[in-house]
């Protein structure tokens, strides 16, 4: 069973993301690292056990709106539902009115299935397109 929990960068859970950085590409893992560390950021991680499967980034709630700066699952655990079970548990700890994100075309349909609203606002360093996505959360 999948358990969601705020973990601090100074945690095993943390260490684990760090090293295994289930993602492609330098650049990817350096903007993941600089977010991890920055101040005021609060990171998930969804637990099997002792793996960690995904983890999202956030920033504070401020004026109500909590910032989406990243979220990934490991490549064995997508299409279980665990993003989405980090995004309610992200959701319900920070209580904000609404999300934002901005998410590359790729993950988009994850996005639009959850109830973000996503509007074009550019391209990604790799000439792909890059959305602005919003979502207001239901009480």
């Amino acid at each position: 069973m999948i358990e969601v929990k705020r973990i601090l960068t100074e945690s095993p859970e943390f260490q684990q993301i760090e090293k295994e950085l289930f993602f492609k590409g330098e650049e990817t893992a350096d903007l993941i690292e600089t977010f991890c560390h920055s101040k005021g950021i609060s990171i998930y991680a969804a637990m099997d056990g002792e793996t960690v499967a995904g983890f999202c980034v956030t920033s504070p709630s401020t004026s109500d709106v909590m910032h989406l700066l990243f979220i990934g699952v490991h490549r064995d655990y997508r299409k279980s539902g665990i993003a989405s079970k980090l995004l309610d548990d992200s959701i319900a700890d920070q209580s904000p009115k609404a999300v934002v994100a901005e998410v590359p075309h790729y993950t988009l349909p994850f996005f639009t299935n959850y109830g973000f609203y996503a509007v074009e606002f550019g391209e990604d360093l790799y000439g792909k397109n890059v959305f602005y996505a919003t979502y207001r959360v239901k009480k």
